[in-house]
Parts: C-alpha cells; structure tokens; sequence
C-alpha cells in the first residue's frame, strides 16, 4: 500500500479546479507529466538547497486568466489523511474498502484552492458554495461516485475499493439498460426483426446472492416453524463468505473468479481472532458449503447466472499445513476412568446423577439425552419387540429406552441399568410436583422448571445448559477433592464412555455401532422391527450389564442415587422441600450467603 501511496504523492499536480474546465483529459494528463519530467530534471541539475524552479507557466494554463498557479506534491512522499485511513482498514482487515470518508479524501486532493488534476470532476463539486456541496460521500451520484472509485484503484491498485451498495446498484442498473438498449440495437442492425422487450442478463452481486441463500438455507433447516440448532453453523459459513469474501457482480463470475472464491478457503486463510490458520476441517466445511451455493445460484429463478461449462475443473482440495501434524498421542480417545467417575458421581445431584449415568448406560451426548421423551421409555416389561419375535430373554423387571436417534433417524435400543430406572422415577415425580401437572407422554425427559425443553434445539449454542452446568460439577468436584482429581473434559465425553470401553475388536466393535446408533436410517415406523431384528441386540444388552459391573465402584460409595453427599446442601435442599422457598430465610437458617444457596439450589435444579 506504501509504494501505491508514493507513486501517487509524487505524482500529484495540484491546478485551479476552473483550469480544468474545458479541456480534454487527454491534455491535461500530458502536461501534467511533462511538468513532473521536467521538475525531476531540475531538481537533478540543481544543488542542495536550491529551490525548484516555478511550475507557473505550464503550457496548458500559462496564457490563462484563470491561472493561480501550477504546484506539485513535493520531492518525498509524506503520510496523507487519505493513506491514514486507507492503512488503518487494512490492518483492521476491511476487506474491500468502501469509498473513503470526504474528511479523509478532500484533504488529501485538495491544496488550498487547487485540486489534483485527476480529481477534477469532484473539484467542480466542491469549489461552489458550500450550502451545494454533498455532505457525505453517500450523497455523491453515481456517476461521481464511479469515477471517484476508478481513480482510486488507479492510485492505489493493491486496494481492493468498492462503493456503498446504493452506488453499485445505480451504476449496475444504468449500465445493464445501456446494455439492454445496445444487444437491441445490434439485433435491429442484423435482423431488422423486432426483439424481445427485455433482453435477460446477468443482475445482482455475489453479496445480493448470498444474503438469498442465507433464507434458503434457514427455511431448510425450519420444521414446523421451529428452526433447528444444527442450521446455525451453516448460516454462519454463509456470513464468513458476505465478510471475508469481495462483492462482485454476478455477471463476472466467471472461472477465474470462481475460482479464486474457492482459493481463499482452500488457502487456509487466517483466524481473524488468533491469527493462526483455520483448520483443514473448518476451511473444508467452506468448500462444501460454497459447492452448496452454486448449485442453489444456477437453479434460482431470481439469477441468471448459470456455472461455466468447466465449472467441474474447479480445484477444491484444501490445502495441508506442516502444523497439521498430529501426535500419536492425539489418536487416543480422552475418557474418564472409574476413579474419575467415582468422584464425580459422589459429588452430582440426583438431576446431575441421571444425566450421568444414563449417558453412561445408553452411550448418549447432550443431544441425545435432550431429545428422548416419556414414551421412549418402557419401564418394567419385557422387551417390545419379543411380541414381534425377537429373540431375547427379559420379563418385568427389565426395563428399556427406544428412539431414532436426532437426524440421523436410527433406531437405538438400550437396556436401563436400575440406578437410571430410580432416578427416571424420581424425576418424574420432581417434574411434575415442579410443574404442578401431569407430564404427558409426547413431553421431553428434560424440562426447565417453567417447562421449557433444556436441550434448546433452536439456539445457536443448544446444549449450553448441559455444558454448564457439567462444568460447575467439575469445578465443585475439584474444589472438594483437590486439583487434578478429575480432568476438565466436555459432558460430550460420557457419550464416548461404553464404546471406548469396548474396545476395537471387531465384534465388540460392532455392538459398538449398535450403541452410538450407528447405520442407516430407515423410512418406516419410529419403531420398525423387521429393519432392525438382525442386529446383535441380545449381545448389546448383555454388554451393557458388563459395563455396568465395571462401573460398580462408582456406585459403592453411594448408597442410594438420591443421597446428597454434601451435608450443607442436602440441608439446604430439605428446607426447601419443606415449604421455605425464600433464598434468604434459607441462607439465615444455614448461616451462609444468599449466593451460596442460590449456587446450591440450581445444582440440584431447584432455583
């Protein structure tokens, strides 16, 4: 940008903006480069110190009235408003840069009442009254703004300028009429047959394209009015394309171009937060969702745009970086051992207590657990499907969970272990006394307390409740055991547990899939048997009562999963069962801070 800015300092000639009047751009042009030849010369033929000879006469104006003098920038490039501003966008990483403020501009194209040759036409704009001048750059026409724009970018080429979008769609219009009226024109010349009265082009701008898509995509992911979380990363790639990416008319968007769209993600550009490059992943979800865009851009009827024939040839394959190495280290999966779970287990609160074990038990992220129902739950039967000839022994004291697991639609079955039964049934009854209702079977397992489904499918961050309040057991379990008691790793991770345990043989690796709902999503029933009646259930089960076993140190320390372990909250949570919901009362009964029971209360999901 520096060596743009000298080479335009050094080559500013300053005239009377009246001089300009009349007289070709082409003339203009030649005697100013004249002069500055000649202004070279002489300051190379004279000593130091010794001032330049006087730039009055230049030939074009030197008979001229209206002459008040020729100047010239100066023999050394000097900082400009102008510059200023421009570096300071760059460095905040505005990328393209709109046209630039007149307080920034017109000191830097102005000296006194003389204004750079090449900016003659906003010289005729500002010399008037004041009261006609435009107060902001906005309020230039387009046809100032457009000329403003090309001499710009003929100053300072490495800047990629653009103007404000009312500009670009004045300009854009009157161009495509001019085109319009020309191809009619042409036709009328070859033909002499009457055209169509609208000749079809190419409108719009990649921008005006993407902010379209963005609503094509929203409605996608919108079902029953309800939008679905999961959308929310895809929008936002959108976004990155609008912020990180220039505004081109659609019309040229060519190979080249095209291209060059996919290079930036492909290239790996860098983190605008760290500074450090996107990840391979995060630059290929781009790619694949910008394949997604064009597709949508040649089937819309709002576009004409239609992929270049070698569209297909585009290269995508993003690139690796040496940092992209991985350790062998990172290939092991982070779990918790028992010990971890022993700890934290005796730490949890029943509400805090069934989310773990029933992640434990059924192989289940916040996203999962989140979404199941009452009437995914068949408490104390046999299995459903043996009605329907599945193989597998179990009576009335078995109790299951069947649902399709969250986007995917595969049907997952899981044999209850009686710790998740006895907090199932506990927080069945908790809800209801919350909510002062019955709950009814088509309800999520996991409300707030005014009812509200805790897993927010709609939000942007879903399963923030699950993850905070993961994180304040975490920190509650090592503010009583020690640091270091228990890795700070993601509620996520309960979902890896069972499959982990498993292990990579290739059977068990099977069952595995079974438990995480791996596979393929059938079309039928919620609970289809004949799809799914050859899977290795009756080994899944049974694997789940193994891993069960080697859980049982969790449960040892623990009589029953209702038992609070900490003595001040199981007080505190007493009294609040007995009718004193008043925070300060509580706190005054216990001798603590309002805060502490406030803290206490909504770990156990009561306040």
């Amino acid at each position: 940008m520096w060596n743009d800015h000298e080479r335009f300092f050094l080559s500013q000639v300053f005239v009377d903006p009246y001089a300009l009047t009349g007289l070709p751009e082409f003339v203009v042009e030649d005697e100013a480069k004249r002069l500055l030849v000649r202004q070279a010369s002489a300051a190379g033929s004279t000593g130091e110190g010794d001032e330049l000879p006087q730039e009055g006469n230049w030939s074009a104006f030197g008979s001229s009235v209206r002459n008040d003098g020729v100047t010239v920038a100066g023999r050394e490039a000097q900082w400009s408003p102008l510059a200023l501003w421009v570096a300071e966008q760059i460095k905040r990483g505005i990328r393209p840069i709109t046209l630039p403020p007149l307080a920034e501009l017109l000191p830097s194209i102005f000296r006194s009442n003389q204004v750079d040759y090449r900016f003659g036409h906003l010289g005729e704009l500002f010399s008037g009254p004041p009261e006609s001048h435009p107060a902001t750059i906005d309020d230039l026409r387009w046809q100032d703004a457009f000329r403003l724009l090309n001499r710009l970018t003929e100053a300072y080429p490495s800047v990629p300028w653009t103007m404000s979008q009312h500009h670009i769609d004045d300009t854009a219009g009157f161009h495509e009429q001019a085109a319009r009226e020309a191809i009619t024109t042409t036709a009328k010349v070859r033909s002499q047959k009457p055209t169509a009265t609208k000749i079809p082009l190419i409108p719009g701008t990649f921008h005006e394209a993407l902010r379209e898509y963005y609503q094509h995509r929203k409605a996608h992911f919108t079902k029953g009015g309800e939008f679905d979380g999961s959308g929310h990363h895809m929008l936002g790639m959108i976004d990155n394309f609008k912020n990180r990416q220039p505004n081109v008319p659609l019309a040229m968007l060519d190979f080249t171009r095209c291209q060059e769209i996919f290079d930036f993600w492909k290239n790996r550009p860098l983190n605008l937060r760290t500074k450090q490059p996107l990840s391979k992943k995060h630059c290929s979800s781009h790619v694949g969702e910008l394949r997604r865009f064009f597709i949508w851009l040649h089937t819309s009827d709002k576009f004409a745009w239609r992929r270049p024939e070698d569209f297909d040839l585009i290269e995508t394959k993003v690139k690796r970086l040496s940092s992209d190495r991985r350790s062998i280290q990172d290939i092991d999966l982070k779990t918790f051992s028992v010990e971890h779970l022993k700890l934290i287990y005796k730490h949890a609160m029943p509400a805090q207590r069934l989310k773990l074990v029933w992640c434990l038990n059924c192989s289940h992220g916040a996203a999962e657990i989140g979404r199941v129902e009452w009437e995914d739950l068949f408490l104390n039967q046999p299995h459903p499907w043996t009605s329907e000839g599945l193989k597998l022994d179990s009576d009335d004291d078995d109790s299951w969970c069947g649902l399709l697991r969250p986007k995917t639609d595969v049907v997952g079955w899981w044999l209850l272990w009686p710790e998740t039964v006895q907090l199932i049934q506990w927080w069945n009854a908790e809800l209801e006394q919350r909510l002062k209702r019955k709950l009814k079977p088509s309800e999520r397992m996991l409300l707030t307390d005014t009812g509200a489904n805790l897993y927010r499918d709609s939000s942007r961050n879903a399963q923030s409740a699950f993850s905070n309040e993961w994180s304040r057991l975490l920190s509650r379990v090592i503010k009583a055991e020690g640091k270091g008691a228990v890795p700070r790793l993601p509620f996520g991770t309960l979902r890896d547990q069972f499959s982990n345990w498993l292990g990579s043989e290739q059977n068990r690796a099977v069952i595995a899939s079974v438990a995480l709902a791996h596979g393929i999503p059938h079309k039928g029933d919620k609970l289809l048997f004949k799809h799914y009646s050859n899977r290795p259930w009756a080994h899944l089960f049974e694997a789940q009562k193994d891993y069960r076993r080697h859980l049982q140190p969790m449960f040892d320390d623990v009589s029953t999963p209702l038992v609070i372990h900490d003595p001040l909250t199981s007080k505190i949570v007493d009294l609040w069962n007995t009718g004193k919901q008043d925070i300060r009362v509580i706190a005054k009964e216990c001798d603590v801070h309002s805060t502490t029971v406030r803290r206490k209360l909504k770990d156990c999901g009561l306040a």
